[in-house]
């Protein structure tokens, strides 16, 4: 099933919230074997939404799972529209006026609560309900036998309850083979040298997908398969890994990451600061040792274009130039520096 996710909601457009929910969505949709090539985000104009509905259909969406727009006020117009864009009649629920008239009292403790709260109960004919019990707006899934759309609600907490209780079971009956990943670590090697290396492999890639991702001193090789359980992915990519693994056996580093690789070797060091810049070290507290054979001392040199971290490892000496501020580009520097460090570590056998 081919799904494209819609986020309403003017606010989003404004950065005035992260949009989370469009991650979790692309996980689920992800865990249960559905193509998601399009995320949208689109304000509360009944127009563009509408729009954006039509265009995430013609560009091949089966379903498209909104979030948000669907309180009780005049601009919750997401399920109004879905129902109308597929040519389906808006109904009063009874049953659902009675959810939204006990958790609007329950909430704010008054005995007569406004009219519009109870726009809340209406659904397209024959909609399944998505129960919300974290909030007065259910979700629903409607359609018009050949095209779906899902309205989920928009604020966090109730939109991950609504998916967790209710969404994932109604939409198991689609599930359809999962994309397995695995992924190797390498290091002292440039990602156009791998390229070179399996380019033969990457070329004829069939069922097993393979990709390079370049960081600040590692690459990653991902491998992806779609398959109907890790087992079968495991058969899939076993041919894949075991070449793979026999051409860059030298490069591959078999822990998750630089850090748990560093961890795993367990150097003794000390670590002297000159200068403001600060390691955030709590990783690092394991290895210190009055007994340190890696010394390590951290510097900045401020130029003209920004700081230079300078650090020294023994008779060892690198440099990081960052722009403006080196704590501005903390992620960088942490990354080039804990890379340099386990080359030091495997280089010099600690």
């Amino acid at each position: 099933m081919n799904v494209e996710i819609m986020n309403v909601g003017t606010e989003l457009l404004l950065g005035e919230i992260v949009n989370t929910n469009a991650t979790l969505l692309q996980k689920v949709c992800k865990d249960l074997g559905f193509n998601v090539y399009y995320q949208s985000v689109v304000g509360d104009n009944p127009q563009r939404l509408y729009d954006c509905l039509k265009i995430a259909f013609e560009r091949g969406a089966d379903c498209v799972i909104t979030t948000g727009g669907l309180g009780p006020t005049t601009d919750d117009l997401t399920k109004e529209l879905s129902a109308k864009y597929l040519g389906l009649e808006m109904v009063y629920n009874e049953e659902e006026a009675r959810k939204v008239d006990i958790k609007c009292r329950y909430c704010t403790g008054v005995d007569q609560i406004p009219d519009n709260n109870f726009k809340q109960a209406y659904y397209p004919r024959d909609a399944y309900i998505l129960e919300n019990d974290m909030g007065t707006a259910n979700g629903c899934a409607m359609s018009d036998g050949q095209r779906m759309i899902i309205n989920l609600p928009g604020p966090p907490k109730e939109l991950q309850y609504v998916v967790e209780h209710s969404l994932i079971p109604y939409l198991t009956k689609w599930k359809q083979d999962t994309i397995y990943t695995y992924e190797y670590l390498t290091m002292f090697i440039g990602e156009s040298k791998i390229d070179e290396m399996l380019r033969d492999l990457i070329e004829g890639q069939k069922d097993v997908s393979i990709a390079l991702y370049a960081g600040e001193e590692t690459v990653r090789i991902r491998l992806a398969v779609k398959a109907s359980s890790q087992e079968v992915a495991d058969a899939l990519m076993k041919d894949v890994k075991m070449e793979i693994e026999h051409r860059m056996a030298e490069y591959i580093i078999q822990e998750k990451d630089l850090k748990a690789a560093v961890l795993k070797k367990q150097p003794k060091i000390s670590l002297t600061y000159h200068g403001d810049f600060r390691f955030y070290d709590e990783w690092l507290k394991p290895l210190m040792h009055e007994s340190a054979n890696i010394h390590i001392m951290v510097d900045t040199r401020q130029e003209s274009l920004g700081e230079v971290v300078c650090v020294s490892m023994n008779d060892d000496y690198f440099e990081i130039p960052t722009f403006v501020k080196a704590e501005y580009s903390y992620a960088k520097v942490e990354a080039r520096f804990v890379a340099k460090l386990y080359q030091y570590i495997v280089r010099h056998n600690q």
